[in-house]
């Protein structure tokens, strides 16, 4: 992508795009309250949320798009990888504490908080970042792997459920598709704001090399499609990453679709205690990628600092943010099919699709 300083860019000011994003989450989170006051359909709610989703990732995508150029290069970098091993062993520490005293009989909680707490300080723990290690190779699928055999063991019946049902797995679907999506912009996997200063290519191509990230070197497909215009990369690390998040986006979404759907059937409002939280973790996941586009327009170059703090693989930034994602998601997904103790109602009334 190419980025830009000042606070404004083709005449649009940062701030509008801002608007859009705040507005969004103003309208995802208006939906909820309605929905769970009895003001409107829970149907409509839904489309609401969509909407709302659909404003904020234009803003957000926008952001991302023409986002503050860092103006300085990266300091404080000989702090990165004490930090990433603070946060990777309180990570690790945490889930083990936490899970002694609310989940014992379930080891496969703690094991993911390890799994996580490894992801965070992998880059500090090896020579060259681990790009090459096998143990990167490892624990990338490890992490999906993992989370598919919580669901599986702890939600399986409910989720089943879930999505059998048409409305809501069409709901799930296209916010896994749209999440993905917007992932992949923020991510700058995707644009559709090229880079074509000087010593760029400016002619269409499509090649295949060997791309960090995550954590490792995988093979992947970049191109450049100038008639659109459009560039990208799409590595095997990427779809897995992108695959797990947007799987996760999409299960929550369809779960928030049944009890939405359901509320004006439900003699309780507790059939809604949660999707709020559900709808909090998805929004604050679906902007954490976003995050330095959002703080430029605010803070204009002087959002440096986070900057670096994003880009460099050696900081705890990114991986804090992929593992609070994970924790929120497939938390929000346990406690609404009541493996936690909480059950939230997602029985599908009988006049649902």
């Amino acid at each position: 992508m190419a980025a830009h300083e000042g606070t404004t860019h083709a005449g649009t000011p940062h701030s509008i795009l801002l608007l859009f994003v705040v507005l969004g989450l103003g309208i995802v989170i208006g939906s909820g309250v309605a929905v769970r006051r009895r003001l409107i359909s829970g149907r409509l709610g839904i489309l609401g949320a969509f909407a709302g989703f659909g404003i904020g990732g234009f803003g957000g995508i926008g952001l991302v798009e023409i986002q503050v150029v860092a103006a300085t290069g990266p300091q404080l970098t000989e702090w990165y990888p004490i930090a990433s091993l603070v946060v990777g062993s309180m990570v690790m520490l945490g889930s083990q504490v936490l899970g002694m005293i609310y989940w014992p009989r379930k080891p496969r909680y703690l094991g993911l908080g390890i799994l996580l707490g490894v992801w965070i300080m992998y880059p500090a723990l090896l020579p060259n970042q681990g790009v090459l290690h096998p143990l990167g190779y490892l624990l990338v699928p490890a992490i999906p792997l993992s989370i598919g055999y919580i669901l599986w063991h702890d939600a399986r019946g409910v989720l089943r459920t879930v999505v059998s049902q048409r409305f809501p797995r069409a709901v799930g679907m296209i916010s896994a598709v749209l999440f993905s999506v917007f992932f992949a912009f923020s991510a700058g996997t995707l644009s559709i704001n090229p880079d074509t200063s000087a010593g760029m290519r400016t002619e269409g191509f499509v090649t295949t090399l060997p791309v960090s990230g995550p954590l490792v070197y995988w093979p992947a497909v970049e191109f450049y499609l100038p008639s659109i215009p459009l560039a990208g990369m799409v590595s095997l690390g990427t779809l897995l990453l992108f695959g797990l998040l947007g799987g996760l986006i999409g299960l929550n979404a369809a779960v928030v679709a049944v009890q939405w759907d359901g509320a004006d059937d439900t003699a309780s409002t507790r059939a809604l205690a949660g999707t709020l939280t559900t709808t909090g973790a998805t929004a604050c996941c679906c902007c954490a990628p976003a995050m330095y586009g959002i703080t430029s327009a605010i803070f204009g170059a002087a959002a440096t600092p986070v900057y670096w703090a994003f880009m460099d693989p050696s900081s705890p930034v990114g991986g804090l943010f992929f593992a609070a994602s994970v924790l929120l998601l497939t938390g929000s997904l346990l406690r609404a099919t009541g493996s936690r103790g909480t059950r939230v109602n997602c029985e599908v009334p009988a006049t649902s699709s």
